[in-house]
């Protein structure tokens, strides 16, 4: 048994290693507002809390993984191995018009071990996205001519992303108090071309820029969880509760980057090709700069019937600098709340087991474009599916997300996205004490 878990293990890590190229070349987003900053944070909490409105500080599950508060890690009592995926259907809508776009991408790979069941302490590692750039703008513009203007267009196009694998260790301090750290080493690359194009009936040759941005470093989450649980005789029945209170605190980190320019100019009504070099650079170093960022939350909870929960979140966006220059970025804040209902966990009936999620979300973001803020409001419901004797469940969830407005000119983005998790809950690495 504990030479089969040993090997299951050593495949995992080999196919987190061998995912790690696949997710790092991702496109996650087909977004214009992923054009500030690092992109599109994504979302990566496993399947269950995304169902319940990304609400995640405040819950402790034995046989789940929360990676985003590390405190929970505490309550391992199996080992567990979880992967999802997300789909993702949009459309981007302005005054004028309207465009659709869709696209899919792996959500998470992660495992956890309880190393001491008995002293709530437990470890986790795992690969997951962190961000993505995926943007294609075109806007008209003029150019002084010997007579007259002359019309011409900018054409912004951005790909990549950062990818995270993270190291997490997670312990009881007392009986109700938790506290864990997860290590998250970020990584990727950000590729951002801007393009000047004239129409080819004025004979003047087009402009290429490119600027390739390699991004590494390390950020720390400390999380804190304050759990106690009671019991109450209900119609001679005796339940059993838990209450939690979660916080995680992301501090300031530096990245490191390197940038490397190329500036040239395009055939005559040509958006490919070179005709020549004008400037080129590499090995340019610098630092990007990760703000803090906190979440806090709350849960109550009867064992193995309901939870109800609720987070706030917020980050420090006016702190980041991107080789030392700061971006149109504002600081961010959010909540959610969610929850989850079992009719009967031991019931006959499959449908009475089955753990039936809803949630919602609203959040101020990062963004704001001339005093209009770019502000995202959601609806999450999801099934948690259970496997026949064991733990471990097949989670699958959908959510219609709004993203912005159509006024002073900005786009409304309409998402509609559908995700599915699997989570493996097993008793590996026991040492008995009879054969």
């Amino acid at each position: 048994m504990q030479n089969s878990a040993q090997r299951l293990v050593f495949t995992f890590i080999t196919v987190i290693w061998a995912c790690s190229f696949l997710v790092t070349a991702q496109n996650i987003t087909k977004s214009p507002y992923s054009i500030v900053g690092i992109g599109d944070v994504v979302y990566s909490g496993n399947a269950s809390t995304y169902s319940m409105g990304q609400t995640n500080q405040a819950i402790r599950n034995p046989f789940a993984i929360n990676i985003l508060n590390p405190a929970s890690y505490s309550a391992t009592k199996t080992t567990n191995i979880e992967a999802g995926a997300t789909y993702s259907l949009g459309t981007f809508t302005t005054n004028t018009s309207s465009a659709s776009v869709n696209n899919a991408w792996i959500a998470y790979l992660n495992l956890a071990l309880p190393i001491s069941v008995k002293k709530g302490i437990g470890v986790s590692f795992g690969l997951t996205p962190f961000s993505g750039l995926g943007y294609n703008i075109e806007s008209e513009t003029t150019l002084p001519g010997d007579t007259g203007s002359i019309p011409a267009f900018y054409n912004f196009v951005g790909r990549g992303g950062l990818s995270r694998f993270y190291l997490g260790y997670g312990m009881r301090l007392h009986r109700t108090t938790s506290i864990g750290i997860n290590a998250n080493y970020l990584f990727g690359e950000n590729t951002n071309t801007t393009q000047l194009l004239i129409p080819s009936g004025y004979r003047m040759f087009n402009t290429n820029e490119d600027k390739r941005t390699y991004i590494n470093g390390w950020v720390y989450d400390i999380g804190l969880q304050i759990h106690d649980t009671f019991t109450r005789v209900v119609k001679n029945e005796l339940r059993e509760y838990e209450w939690v209170l979660g916080g995680t605190v992301t501090p300031l980190s530096n990245l490191n980057a390197e940038q490397s320019y190329l500036l040239r100019s395009l055939p005559i009504g040509s958006k490919g090709g070179t005709r020549d070099t004008i400037f080129s650079e590499t090995g340019i170093l610098g630092t990007i700069v990760s703000p803090l960022a906190f979440k806090a939350g709350i849960s109550l909870a009867r064992k193995d019937k309901w939870l109800l929960a609720a987070d706030i979140r917020g980050t420090q966006w006016s702190d980041y600098r991107s080789f030392g220059s700061t971006d149109s970025l504002r600081n961010s804040l959010g909540g959610s709340m969610g929850g989850s209902y079992t009719p009967n966990i031991k019931g006959k009936n499959f449908f009475s087991r089955i753990e039936y999620r809803a949630g919602i979300r609203y959040e101020q973001s990062n963004l704001s474009v001339d005093g209009t803020g770019v502000d995202i409001l959601s609806f999450n419901a999801g099934l948690g599916l259970p496997m026949a004797k064991s733990k471990s469940k097949v989670n699958i969830g959908a959510e219609w997300l709004q993203r912005g407005t159509v006024a002073n000119g900005l786009v409304q983005e309409n998402y509609f996205r559908v995700y599915i998790g699997v989570s493996f809950a097993d008793k590996w690495f026991y040492r008995y004490r009879y054969d």
